[in-house]
């Protein structure tokens, strides 16, 4: 049986409309503006560490210097601490996945009662995987950029590709952990089977669901276009950096009920039992 989209979708947006689901959003815009804090304090100290050590011009570091400012919310806790600080979350935001798809997909659904017993997972396969992305997406750009900036292009390249591949293979590799018993080894063995058991729907609602997150990126737009109000002597880029965490989050919520749906899906065609 091939995976219903539409199902997925419609389970997907009742689930972010429930109690739960605002729950889940509540504690997402949380994470997001915590993690946002973080990321910008890590962004800008790799700048100024690539800078200082890159080998370029003053008249370069000069204008690269002035991309700093474009990290409001940063603060200045040393490059060592930034990346401490942003894994941390990286991984505070696998539990609260894990606790989301659990909370979405209820008891019935799930194979291991204790949370407990699969803490393990949460951290050495769901952390591995947000990890590697941390890389691809936040770390592979800009440490490009101390050989060049032909090299940090190549590096956003191969980021967005990397971060593209991981994200679509694995895409169930979360609800295995949630709702699935096994170890580690079964575990990613059965995420990619239920990928494989319809890779083309799955891809098709990705691809959807992308497309209902752009809709996080008008903020951002916005600032780049330099409409950007200030509200009670806040910054614009400010505003618009928090709406845009809010407005992803809501899509973050919408994402995680829709592609566990998907996966009860494929997981009951695959095993009549359901687990």
């Amino acid at each position: 049986m091939s995976l219903d989209i539409g199902a997925a979708l419609r389970t997907g947006f009742d689930d972010l409309t429930s109690e739960s689901g605002v729950l889940v959003v509540a504690v997402l815009v949380v994470l997001n503006l915590v993690s946002l804090v973080a990321n910008e304090s890590f962004a800008r100290e790799m700048m100024q560490f690539v800078f200082e050590n890159g080998g370029y011009t003053p008249e370069q570091q000069q204008m690269m210097a002035s991309f700093t400012g474009n990290y409001p919310l940063a603060i200045d806790v040393g490059l060592g601490v930034a990346v401490a600080l942003a894994l941390l979350l990286v991984l505070v935001g696998e539990f609260v996945r894990f606790w989301a798809i659990r909370t979405f997909a209820g008891p019935s659904e799930t194979a291991v009662e204790s949370p407990a017993e699969r803490v393990s997972h949460v951290l050495v396969l769901g952390g591995g995987i947000a990890v590697l992305l941390f890389v691809f997406g936040s770390v592979a750009p800009l440490a490009g950029q101390l050989v060049g900036p032909l090299v940090g292009s190549v590096g956003s390249l191969v980021g967005s590709v990397g971060s593209l591949v991981l994200l679509t293979v694995f895409v169930y590799l979360r609800q295995e952990i949630a709702l699935n018993d096994g170890g580690y080894g079964t575990t990613v063995k059965n995420s990619f089977a239920r990928f494989m058991d319809d890779p083309a729907s799955i891809i098709v609602l990705l691809v959807v669901l992308g497309l209902f997150g752009l809709v996080a990126a008008i903020p951002t737009v916005l600032t780049f276009l330099g409409i950007a109000p200030g509200v009670a002597g806040i910054s614009g880029r400010v505003v618009l950096n928090v709406v845009a965490t809010v407005i992803r989050a809501v899509f973050q919520t919408l994402g995680i009920a829709a592609v566990t749906a998907a996966y009860l899906q494929v997981r009951s065609s695959a095993d009549p039992s359901g687990l």
